[in-house]
C-alpha cells in the first residue's frame, strides 16, 4: 500500500463516518508513514471501542468481508475490502492498549485523522511486544532530533 492508497481507503472511510463523533484512530504501519517514518504497509489498521465497532459496523457494512471476536485481541475485529485495500478495525479487550486519551488529530493530504504520536506508539509496540516496531520508531526518532 502506497501513500495514494492509505490517502484513498481514508478518504472513504471518514466519508462514511462523517459526523459522527467517537473513539477511533489509525494504528499500525500507517500511522507511521503518515508521521514520516521509513516503513511498508499492507493493510490500515485502526483501533476503536466496543461503541466504534458498532459504529464501523453499520458505516462500512458494503465493505465488510469478516467480523469475529478475536482470541489473540480479547476482543472484537471487522475486516473490509475498501477500494481493493484490507482495513482491520480492532477493539482491544485490553483497554490500555486503546490509548485514546494519547490519540491526536492531525491534518494529513487535506484529511484529518485520529492517530497515535510516534511517542506513544512506541509504548503501544512495547505492550504487545513487536520489538521491529519499536526499533523502527525509536531510529526514526534518533534520527529525527532537531
Amino acid at each position: 500500500m502506497n501513500q495514494d492508497d492509505i490517502e484513498q481507503v481514508l478518504k472513504i472511510v471518514l466519508e462514511k463516518l462523517k459526523g459522527r463523533h467517537f473513539n477511533w484512530r489509525l494504528e499500525g504501519s500507517a500511522n507511521l508513514i503518515i508521521q514520516g517514518v521509513d516503513t511498508t504497509v499492507n493493510d490500515l489498521d485502526i483501533t476503536t471501542d466496543d461503541e466504534g465497532i458498532g459504529i464501523f459496523r453499520e458505516a462500512l457494512k458494503g465493505y465488510i468481508t469478516k467480523d469475529f471476536y478475536s482470541e489473540k485481541i480479547k476482543g472484537r475485529s471487522l475486516v473490509c475490502k475498501i477500494d481493493n485495500q484490507e482495513v482491520e478495525i480492532n477493539s482491544y479487550g485490553d483497554r490500555e492498549l486503546d490509548m485514546f486519551d494519547k490519540t491526536e488529530i492531525i491534518q494529513w493530504n487535506n484529511l484529518k485523522i485520529p492517530l497515535l504520536p510516534l511517542g506513544y506508539a512506541k509504548i503501544f509496540y512495547k505492550l504487545i511486544e513487536r520489538e521491529d516496531k519499536v526499533r523502527l520508531i525509536s531510529n526514526h526518532l534518533d534520527q529525527n532530533i532537531h
